[in-house]
């Protein structure tokens, strides 16, 4: 017959069994939602815009135009939260959304054909947050309006 043990060890042995069923549970759940549920790492990489779009430098740097385009590949629709002026909300009053809507895309992406296709594939739909912390920005973006037959971005 083993010989009893004693309360601390029972209690110690308890509570890292319940820690590593904790982190079990929650390791299926943390990669399920990984950090592209969020508009987070478009944010980060658009910071290299920032300069330009607060007025800091009168030039679109290269790496700015390196990160719209990798954007537009990897998370499209998170640029409808610069379109809808979520991004200046969240960065502060010197963020100029028209720079970075207007002057940005009109630079890195050419025309403004890339920016309504993102518009329409992306209308209707929830957009993933902004960051995890800013969840406000998730509602259904508007479909674009459609009655003249010319498509049109609304900025605001």
């Amino acid at each position: 017959m083993a010989p009893p043990r004693s309360k601390p060890t029972i209690i110690i042995a308890c509570v890292l069994l319940s820690f590593l069923a904790a982190t079990a549970f929650a390791a299926p759940a943390a990669a399920a939602a990984p950090d592209e549920a969020t508009c987070a790492p478009s944010l980060q990489r658009l910071l290299s815009c920032l300069d330009f779009i607060e007025h800091r430098s009168d030039e679109i740097p290269t790496p700015c135009c390196i990160q719209v385009k990798r954007t537009v590949a990897e998370q499209p629709c998170c640029l409808m939260h610069v379109v809808r002026g979520n991004a200046a909300r969240l960065i502060g009053p010197e963020y100029d959304n028209t720079r970075a809507v207007v002057n940005v895309t009109a630079k890195c992406l050419g025309d403004a054909s890339v920016l309504m296709s993102i518009t329409r594939n992306c209308s209707g739909k929830p957009l993933p947050p902004l960051t995890p912390e800013f969840t406000f920005t998730t509602a259904a973006v508007p479909p674009p309006s459609s009655s003249s037959g010319e498509q049109q971005i609304d900025l605001g």
